[in-house]
């Protein structure tokens, strides 16, 4: 697809290593329907092509992340097969499409995240809030459950009781500073500068190695996954060992050595600047 009717697709201009992926149907609060859902696998899948690009910025247009599933679809999910399909094709096939996303993906949270939104969020990477965004499941209340990867990631992402809560709750009202203390997001901002911080975050993991961050990203992921400490380590271990190789890192170390000093310098008030913020 060259162009999409339900999402946008830019790589920003000012810096190439960077793309954002936004849903826009902010007349519907970005309810996904089933367009949007075939555009989303199909921007992510074309994003890990893009040879610059190291970040993926993933937000929702006007006052709302994502509010879930669109209602028009729900009749049609009264037939059997027609609800299999939405949630074994579309439905699993976004979350693969993010979660095998070789990009770090950083999800922008203003406004609502709820219920199928809530799900997309959790297979992003990163979970950047800004303090008035409200976020819950609320698929319980019409007798069903999560079923795009809620009940899954949920308990992979919080303490096992505050997870039962917020699927059992159907609460569609968390705040995004309760959310952060329960451990879900990695963190809020504050209303009035939650542009600049979160950009300034943007800024930052741009500014790494694209293959670093890839390499980075897989590492984790599969550690995540439950093998091993010891599989973990070996895993690691491979992954230094090709990046120690690779003229990406090679250029990197030169760069280094080559104005050490001054890199330990700016690294150090960066430093200072960020505990300043804490």
């Amino acid at each position: 697809m060259s162009a999409y009717e339900t999402i946008l697709y830019e790589i920003d201009e000012a810096n190439q290593a960077v793309c954002r992926i936004t849903m826009n149907r902010p007349d519907k609060y970005n309810a996904i329907n089933r367009e949007m859902s075939e555009e989303l696998q199909d921007a992510f899948r074309r994003v890990k092509k893009e040879a610059t690009v190291g970040v993926v910025v993933f937000a929702g247009a006007g006052k709302a992340f994502c509010t879930g599933g669109d209602l028009s679809i729900f009749p049609s999910l009264a037939e059997h097969r027609a609800s299999m399909n939405w949630l074994a094709h579309d439905g699993l096939e976004v979350q693969r499409s993010i979660t095998d996303c070789e990009k770090v993906v950083i999800g922008k949270i203003d406004g609502y995240c709820l219920a199928g939104g809530l799900e997309l969020a959790l297979c992003c990477d990163l979970l950047y809030a800004k303090e008035s965004a409200k976020l819950g499941t609320t698929e319980i209340n019409m007798g069903t459950l999560p079923g795009w990867g809620g009940t899954t990631r949920m308990v992979r992402s919080l303490p096992i009781f505050r997870a039962r809560e917020i699927i059992y709750s159907g609460r569609k009202d968390y705040t995004a500073r309760e959310m952060f203390e329960m451990g879900l997001l990695t963190r809020v901002f504050a209303d009035d500068e939650f542009e600049q911080r979160f950009e300034e975050v943007v800024a930052n993991l741009a500014s790494k190695r694209v293959i670093t961050l890839r390499m980075a990203k897989e590492v984790m992921a599969r550690s995540f996954e439950g093998c091993s400490i010891e599989t973990g380590l070996t895993v690691e271990r491979n992954a230094i060992q090709w990046l120690s190789n690779s003229p990406e890192s090679l250029e990197a170390r030169a760069a280094f050595l080559g104005k050490g000093e001054e890199f330990t310098k700016a690294q150090k008030e960066r430093n200072i600047e960020t505990d300043v913020r804490r």
